[in-house]
């Protein structure tokens, strides 16, 4: 993705992600242990935490265009010099905003947008473009507020990057010499587009409940290149920061452009801020500069500097941020040096880029902030989060890249990383036992071992196979995937292919409540907006009243903003399960099956066969004992099904 290229635009403003968190506590899945409680707001484990009823709703809020960069290295901040600055960012008109979701609750750093639609128009509601942003997780979470997110309760920020799709040009397009440009230089009328998100409110006492900063950056797309992040190189944090128990500037693209004698690095999504809304509050002076010797050190508490002489580097220039508090506001963190020296850009062919800092302890020395990686190399996953059911396949497309350029016959190796421990009962977990991920091992198939084509590309397929429950009452399973290159820089990788495999079930074509009633349960304990305001997921009457409408949700595509569960989990036998239901409401409980033919009856999750294991048993005993049954057979029965 070419964010990074000219003609592009930034916007500032916040985004409101009304997430729901009783789905947050992976404990709150045991229906067993699930009490009401849980779905009142607090602070603690046993409560639904700090949100409980949101509705996972994500859309734009205050933001507006508030800079151009236009193809000769100038830059545009005035409406007198092109109509869109100034305008305002929106989301969809006339339909339901976009969804913000996690992939599971083990899985939470990976929240994802779904179905969000991005507008700019004028202050009349006159529309200059419009389009689809593909769905896209987060990626690069990293510390960005030196107040340790005090105020807000959250101070890291991460990166959303993907591609607008769909794009509709207004007629008042035609007024803007930006757009035109744009939508000249862009490719399969798609649009790149790149957003850091930060600053998120916890707080329900400041007004800014649910609300975060939003630092977006759009501009052309070309093809053939990925789909989730860019096709750049890369800063990394090297300088260790006690207060931030890490690194800041963590992770920053850059873009050489020989052509235009042009490098330009993305500091927003790393640079450090001072609160919630961006305030720039850094002193430290700040230069770019070319290394002209190999650099591999990585920050730690026991070496949190490194430092290099200036004889060692060819300076760029210093970043101008420190005259503007609102300075990342305003540029979007992106600063661009034009008409670079020809030495200086054919220096940064084959050597990496550094941000320095005059270091105060060494006279005559400068302090590493972060540089590029060992011999300038990049690897990463575009398709990196992914929803699998059994005997479903995916190709995941990798890229490689070697001083931004792609890199041919390159060997990628992904490995899935071992089994997490259970948790037990205990005063740090006082809910219900928490089941550890990564197994079974034979839940996915892969070849673990691919090579780049001359393209810089490889896929690697991954499989789902049949798993039974092995997280009891969660469905499905989490899998990593930790993959890297055999040259891939220690301080910097491995990075990881993140998978939800979800139990194997049969589809039931004529089901009874039974049949569906823990699915449903478990949903109206996680999601009490519904309950509360539409309607009783765990009412099999309330929702026979309401099938209508709950089976328009229920069959809408996984990229419709009305599908549902927002949250992606059920698999497709389960969700068609469900369908089946309500197409044809059955209430009465499941006939009792003889003990002779249920030793040979095929049960889900469970087959043919398989004994149940320790942690299925349990949680059958303790269903039994909160509900005196298993749904679909009697307190005596050995069997169960329907997890």
């Amino acid at each position: 993705m070419s964010y990074l290229h000219a003609p592009r635009l930034v916007f500032t403003g916040d985004f409101l992600s009304d997430v729901s968190t009783v789905n947050n506590d992976t404990a709150h899945y045991n229906n067993a242990t699930f009490q009401p409680n849980f779905q009142e707001p607090g602070q603690g484990a046993t409560n639904g935490w700090w949100n409980p009823e949101g509705g996972a709703v994500f859309d734009f809020q205050n933001c507006s265009v508030r800079q151009l960069f236009l193809p000769d290295g100038s830059t545009q901040t005035s409406q007198s010099e092109d109509i869109i600055i100034g305008q305002a960012v929106v989301g969809a008109e006339g339909r339901p905003t976009g969804k913000m979701v996690d992939l599971d609750p083990d899985a939470q750093m990976y929240s994802a947008l779904w179905c969000v639609q991005l507008r700019i128009c004028d202050a009349k509601g006159n529309l200059l473009f419009k389009g689809d942003i593909n769905t896209t997780s987060f990626r690069d979470i990293q510390m960005r507020q030196t107040d340790g997110g005090k105020s807000n309760g959250q101070p890291l920020g991460a990166t959303w990057t993907s591609v607008i799709t769909n794009v509709e040009w207004g007629k008042v397009a035609e007024q803007s010499a930006f757009l035109k440009t744009l939508r000249a230089t862009t490719q399969s009328n798609t649009l790149a587009i790149n957003m850091n998100p930060f600053g998120y409110y916890y707080n329900h006492n400041d007004g800014r409940f649910s609300l975060g900063r939003i630092i977006g950056s759009i501009g052309p797309y070309f093809e053939g290149e990925p789909l989730t992040f860019a096709p750049a190189r890369r800063l990394y944090g090297i300088n260790y920061t006690p207060s931030a128990r890490g690194t800041y500037f963590s992770t920053s693209n850059f873009l050489v452009e020989p052509d235009s004698k042009r490098v330009s690095v993305d500091f927003g999504s790393s640079f450090p801020v001072a609160d919630s809304i961006g305030t720039i509050s850094y002193k430290q002076d700040l230069r770019l500069a070319v290394s002209k010797v190999p650099q591999t050190g990585v920050a730690s508490r026991q070496t949190p500097t490194f430092y290099i002489s200036p004889n060692d580097f060819t300076e760029i220039g210093a970043l101008d941020y420190q005259s503007d508090p609102n300075w990342l506001n305003q540029t979007g963190g992106i600063v661009s040096f034009n008409d670079l020296p020809d030495a200086t850009i054919s220096a940064l062919d084959n050597n990496q880029l550094i941000l320095v800092t005059p270091s105060t302890s060494l006279p005559g020395q400068y302090a590493i902030i972060a540089r590029e990686a060992i011999d300038g190399l990049v690897a990463r996953a575009d398709n990196f989060i992914l929803r699998l059911d059994y005997g479903q396949s995916v190709d995941v497309d990798f890229y490689t890249y070697q001083w931004g350029k792609p890199l041919a016959n390159t060997g990628i190796t992904a490995t899935l990383q071992p089994p997490t421990p259970d948790t037990p009962v205990g005063p740090q977990n006082p809910i219900s036992e928490l089941y550890g991920n990564n197994f079974p091992v034979d839940g996915l198939s892969f070849n673990g071992q691919v090579s780049s084509n001359p393209q810089g590309k490889a896929q690697i397929r991954l499989t789902g196979n049949a798993i039974y429950s092995p997280r009891v009452y969660i469905d499905g399973q989490i899998y990593s995937i930790d993959y890297q290159t055999a040259n891939t820089d220690p301080a910097f990788g491995p990075e990881q292919v993140v998978v939800h495999l979800r139990d194997y079930f049969e589809e039931i074509a004529n089901p009874v409540w039974d049949d569906i009633s823990e699915m449903m349960i478990q949903y109206s304990n996680l999601y009490p907006i519904m309950s509360k305001y539409v309607v009783n997921l765990a009412d099999p009457l309330a929702l026979a009243e309401k099938k209508n409408i709950l089976i328009f949700a229920f069959s809408r595509g996984m990229n419709d903003t009305m599908h549902m569960p927002v949250t992606r989990d059920l698999s497709t036998a389960k969700r068609n399960t469900i369908l089946n239901w309500l197409n044809n409401p059955q209430v009465a409980p499941k006939p009792v099956v003889r003990a002779e033919a249920r030793e040979t009856k095929a049960v889900n999750p469970v087959a043919p066969g398989t004994p149940l294991t320790d942690r299925q048993t349990r949680y059958r005993e303790a269903v039994k004992a909160k509900n005196g049954s298993f749904p679909g057979f009697s307190a005596s029965d050995d069997l169960f099904e329907n997890l």
